[in-house]
């Protein structure tokens, strides 16, 4: 059976790299907090949700996302690396397109805020996922993307340089002239204005002075053996908007983060949260959304 969309509606490049040591929440007050104990997320009349994958357009019983043993997933089967496969630009001339893989939700009123989840991909190794702030409301795909992004990219099951691959960008960034990018682990804070995107800030494994998490299925931290084949561990990432200075963060331990970007815009001044993700299968644990420390 096909199908052409899968909607569910409940409702200059700077970057700078250092370390900072901040609380697991520090003064901050939650705003938003889910441990994916039920579903109840997903249903929710405040939660926005749309994805599209290959897979999905073969198969109509499945969904873009999962609340499965606590842990929020898009993968049908454990393990089965499908996520969001067919949605990266590499597939920019698919008939049907695919969708890009959303959930939005949250007060339209958050300003001063942070978003923070704990990630690690489930059977892929060559994708992004971001965290979002300042998103402009959805009630469907159509609806022009407009937020920031702090976003994440693997590639190739390697670390350090390596091909760039369409498959890391959504097809707006790629019709935006963003480039893929060459080296791995990947750090990038994005704005997007109505699908038009911007690369406001960027670091990467070579660059980078400070370990950044390899969260991929054969990447260093994903698991207790570091190669794929233990418990997975993952990391936490953080992303935070005060003002107009947007700062991007990651921990291995969710107690020390590290700061690895931060760069000023002012255009986008409030909107809900999100999450988003690139032909990858990240699965999200631990999502707080607090005031801005």
């Amino acid at each position: 059976m096909k199908r052409s969309v899968v909607v569910v509606v409940a409702l200059g490049i700077l970057g700078l790299v250092h370390l900072a040591t901040i609380s697991a929440s520090g003064a901050q007050q939650a705003l938003f907090e889910e441990h994916f104990d039920t579903d109840a997320f997903l249903k929710a009349p405040t939660t926005y949700i749309q994805g599209l994958s290959s897979q999905m357009i073969a198969d109509d019983t499945l969904l873009p996302f999962y609340v499965r043993d606590g842990k929020l997933t898009s993968n049908p089967v454990d393990g089965d690396g499908d996520g969001s496969d067919g949605t990266g630009a590499n597939n920019i001339n698919a008939d049907p397109p695919g969708v890009p893989f959303q959930i939005l939700f949250g007060d339209k009123s958050w300003a001063d805020v942070s978003i923070q989840a704990k990630v690690y991909s489930d059977g892929g190794n060559t994708g992004s996922f971001g965290l979002i702030l300042r998103a402009a409301p959805k009630t469907k795909p159509a609806d022009p993307d407009t937020w920031y992004e702090f976003q994440y990219t693997t590639a190739n099951s390697v670390t350090g340089d390596t091909t760039p691959t369409d498959e890391c960008l959504q097809i707006d960034e790629k019709n935006s002239g963003i480039e893929a990018p060459g080296v791995v682990p990947n750090l990038r804070i994005l704005k997007a204005v109505k699908n038009k995107y911007t690369l406001l800030a960027e670091t990467d494994f070579n660059k980078s002075t400070v370990h950044i998490p390899e969260i991929n299925t054969v990447g260093y931290d994903h698991d207790t053996n570091h190669d794929g084949s233990g418990t997975p561990t993952g990391a936490y990432f953080r992303f935070v908007a005060k003002g107009n200075v947007l700062q991007a963060f990651c921990s291995i331990d969710g107690v020390t983060f590290n700061k690895y970007l931060e760069v000023t815009d002012g255009e986008l001044t409030a909107g809900v949260a999100g999450l988003t993700h690139c032909e990858y299968p990240p699965v999200f644990d631990d999502l707080l959304v607090a005031t801005a420390p």
